[in-house]
């Protein structure tokens, strides 16, 4: 199997694969029906994200930028953190950008980010400043950055102790307590 790129949906011969991720569930069938039928939402889905950004309505905004960077940037470093991006953190990459319907113009600067984090070319203390300064402890923004970066740690499993020393520092800088971190990581089954 060939590991695809953070952010490339998998494609099959008709168009995008069966078992398209949608809000938690897989939305794939085994029957030729069910597969060709998301096969075509994927391809009007392009269709919608081309046109989008050809008629200049998908570029974000500045304070969606500020969070497209931050979001994927400390993705991309804490998938990395452990020196191997697994396909599973590759994988809740991806489907974070479905989730947030982003734009091309935005997956591409999601992409860029994530590269950036991965290859440490980006200041996690200053990027997570840049952060709170626009959404600080408590709020929506702030639970969610939190939420997906914490998934992605455990997403394959195991939490390796860079994982865990990384999630410390975000623990810290977002705000949260110190006990938020060992609390949260009981919700999932890893290996430590």
């Amino acid at each position: 199997m060939i590991p695809r790129h953070p952010f490339q949906r998998p494609r099959t011969g008709a168009g995008w694969a069966s078992g398209a991720y949608h809000g938690g569930q897989d939305m794939g069938g085994n029957d030729n029906a069910s597969g060709k039928f998301e096969g075509f939402r994927g391809v009007i889905n392009d269709i919608r994200l081309l046109l989008t950004d050809l008629l200049g309505l998908g570029r974000p905004d500045a304070e969606q930028q500020v969070i497209i960077e931050v979001f994927f940037g400390l993705m991309g470093y804490v998938a990395k953190a452990d020196r191997l991006v697994s396909s599973h953190e590759s994988n809740l990459a991806n489907t974070v950008m479905d989730d947030i319907d982003l734009s091309l113009a935005g997956r591409h600067m999601a992409m860029e980010a994530f590269e950036r984090g991965m290859h440490r070319n980006i200041n996690v203390n200053a990027e997570l400043l840049r952060f709170t300064d626009a959404h600080p402890a408590g709020s929506e923004h702030n639970e969610r950055l939190y939420d997906v970066l914490l998934r992605l740690a455990a997403s394959d499993g195991r939490l390796d102790p860079r994982e865990y020393e990384t999630m410390a520092l975000v623990t810290k800088s977002l705000g949260l307590p110190a006990e938020t971190l060992d609390a949260r990581l009981a919700q999932y089954t890893i290996k430590r």
